[in-house]
């Protein structure tokens, strides 16, 4: 059993073994009907006819004498006048043949032998008898018919008669319609051959496809010249192609594509791949590259680069018309847009069957992507056209999350510089407060981003001598953080030098007005501290105030002598403005310097903290330590702003005069 579900059977055999059963289905049929079925009729007609006869004669028989020699005459006109008739016998009650009549015709006695009649009544009886060669016996028939007169039998008619000629009649028709059979046969195993041709060979080649595209070969098209139902077979064939062939373009993409992170290897990716995918002749990728939003650059081309760059003008109404077709569309369709024509024939020839398509991301035209064909003269069909627009989907994912990357690159470039900067910006400040026998001294800054551009430094002069700074630079970010650096490099150059706070300011700013940006100023409060004399010396360039609290009396004062923010102006103004102010202090006594990120800090209520209330903190406090002063004044500003953000720098130097 098993042997015989391994066999196979070709279809080109089961077809001609179709063609050949139908051959002798029908030519049996037709030898059955128009040979042996009428050939029987024919003889059944005979044996009928002959049993009239032998009725006849049996008629005549019982209504004549007994004279047996009277109707000799008219069995022999019997003979002559039927011709197949054999022989004619009468026989008596005792079955003695008394009368009969031989046709010497049908009998093979030899030319020159004349039988007599004893000679003729032997014949008849061993014909009778049917003592005959083997292959005569069918070619004889006879039939018996008793005569009967009342209820006596008076003897019995034989009639013998020859179906010689019907069975040569059958035997010649048989061997025409077996020759027939033959030619018939021989022309079905042709008719076949061509037929199973036209079947089995498509067949073939759909199989041969079929067990390629098994092996992962897809590059499968086979092309039949059939108006049936192979030709439709043969088209869904080479439509289920072309879909695997499309669905693994799609996927070998969609892996390309995100093994490709690079913004410029992602767009050369997507221009090679879709201009290969639709097998066109030139494909150009256009992008609207970040900070110009009012144009589409033209970033690359398959499959020759592009010889210049050339930028589109991105007007709404030519996006308006992107976002409300959505699909890629051709050329033809934007005749109104002469200038879009004109700018993009500068980087391929463009045809009207020249194909495009927007690239959307988030309701916006980010991009477009230009397709020539092949062939000038056709144009691209509806599935190619169907095609490109899933593949230009996913290019536009791509897209998007290339552009992401860059821009969380990006970010991240920026912010390891700022890290950097901080550093280097932290470094620039004090890493320690100074130790100083009289003095107890502490300085914080907080900028309110990565870096800022308030500024505090300590100057030891000599051992009796301190001096302190505290600035703030306009503006926040980097560049404030560059002239806070620049600052501190001039302070640290000119404090040794200068033993005035004035003169110190004033040279101060004549050299950073050559340096710095028109819009860009600093405020500063430079003073000295003399441990011997209890005395500060200090100047102020257009700065916040410096708060002083006298312990003996606990009075509050907010010290403003003149003063200009340096890099304003050349010097003329700010050396005749700025002026000079000395203070006499005890121990216990307070100092603060500070930026205007503590009292200008503000609540979500945007109501701001104030020099009052940062004068009421101190008036109110007397600690010994200039540390816990400052710790009590960060706390009294957050508890103030709560959940508001830090908008600027908070810096601030607390100075605590010791016994």
């Amino acid at each position: 059993m098993k042997l015989f579900k391994n066999f196979k059977i070709s279809l080109r055999l089961k077809i001609a073994s179709l063609f050949l059963l139908l051959v002798i289905v029908m030519m049996g049929a037709v030898t059955y009907i128009f040979t042996i079925r009428e050939l029987n009729l024919r003889v059944v007609q005979v044996k009928l006819r002959m049993e009239r006869l032998a009725n006849n004669i049996a008629t005549i028989r019982s209504v004549e004498t007994e004279d047996w020699e009277m109707y000799q005459s008219y069995i022999d006109n019997q003979l002559k006048l039927n011709p197949d008739i054999v022989y004619v016998g009468i026989f008596n009650e005792q079955n003695e043949l008394k009368v009969h009549s031989l046709n010497l015709d049908w009998l093979d006695v030899g030319s020159n032998k004349t039988l007599t009649k004893s000679d003729q009544l032997n014949i008849v009886l061993r014909l009778e008898q049917r003592q005959l060669a083997q292959e005569s016996q069918k070619d004889l028939e006879s039939k018996s018919v008793n005569i009967i007169i009342g209820e006596q039998n008076l003897g019995t008619v034989k009639v013998g008669f020859s179906l010689v000629e019907l069975n040569d009649e059958m035997r010649a028709n048989l061997y025409r319609n077996f020759e027939l059979a033959i030619i018939f046969v021989i022309l079905s195993i042709i008719a076949s051959y061509f037929i199973s041709q036209k079947i089995v060979t498509p067949l073939g080649k759909l199989t041969q496809a079929m067990l390629k595209i098994s092996q992962g070969d897809l590059n499968q098209e086979i092309h039949i010249d059939s108006r049936d139902e192979i030709g439709e077979m043969a088209e869904t064939f080479n439509f289920m192609t072309k879909g695997l062939q499309e669905k693994e373009l799609i996927e070998n993409f969609s892996r390309e594509l995100g093994f490709t992170i690079e913004l410029e290897k992602t767009t050369q990716l997507i221009t090679k791949r879709l201009t290969q995918a639709l097998n066109a002749r030139q494909g150009v990728l256009f992008l609207r590259e970040k900070g110009q939003a009012s144009e589409f650059n033209s970033i690359c081309s398959y499959p020759e680069p592009l010889k210049r760059q050339v930028s589109i003008s991105r007007n709404k109404s030519l996006c308006q018309y992107f976002l409300k077709i959505r699909t890629p569309f051709l050329l033809d369709d934007l005749k109104s847009y002469s200038k879009f024509i004109t700018a993009i024939n500068t980087v391929m020839e463009i045809k009207n069957n020249t194909l495009i398509s927007p690239i959307i991301i988030n309701e916006e035209v980010i991009g477009l992507f230009l397709l020539n064909p092949k062939n000038e003269n056709v144009n691209f069909t509806e599935s190619e056209i169907s095609f490109l627009n899933t593949l230009i989907g996913q290019a536009g994912l791509a897209i998007e999350n290339a552009l992401l990357l860059n821009e969380l690159t990006e970010q991240e470039r920026l912010k390891r510089e700022l890290e950097i900067a901080r550093t280097v910006q932290n470094s620039l400040l004090p890493q320690s407060n100074p130790k100083i026998p009289g003095l107890d001294i502490d300085g914080v800054c907080i900028p309110a981003t990565e870096i800022g551009g308030d500024y505090f430094d300590f100057f030891p002069l000599d051992n009796h001598t301190l001096g302190i700074a505290i600035a703030d630079v306009t503006g926040k970010g980097t560049s404030a953080a560059f002239y806070m650096a620049v600052v501190k490099g001039i302070m640290l150059s000119l404090t040794p030098i200068f033993s005035s706070p004035q003169q110190l300011l004033c040279e101060v700013n004549r050299r950073l007005f050559g340096t710095m940006d028109r819009k860009i100023f600093v405020t500063m409060i430079y003073g000295i501290f003399d441990i011997k004399k209890n005395k500060l010396t200090f100047a102020r360039a257009g700065h916040n105030a410096l708060i002083v609290k006298n312990n003996q009396n606990s009075k509050v004062e907010s010290l403003t002598p003149l003063g200009i923010g340096l890099g304003l102006e050349e010097g003329n103004i700010f050396d005749k403005t700025i002026s000079e102010q000395k203070v006499k202090f005890n121990p216990g006594d307070t100092f603060l310097f500070y930026t205007d990120g503590i009292s200008e800090a503000m609540n979500l209520k945007r109501q701001e903290f104030g020099e009052d209330r940062l004068e009421s903190i101190i008036s109110q406090t007397n600690q010994q330590k200039s540390s816990d002063l400052r710790e009590i004044i960060i706390n009294e500003v957050n508890n103030f702003v709560q959940d508001a953000p830090q908008h600027d720098d908070i810096t601030m130097v607390t100075v605590i005069a010791t016994k």
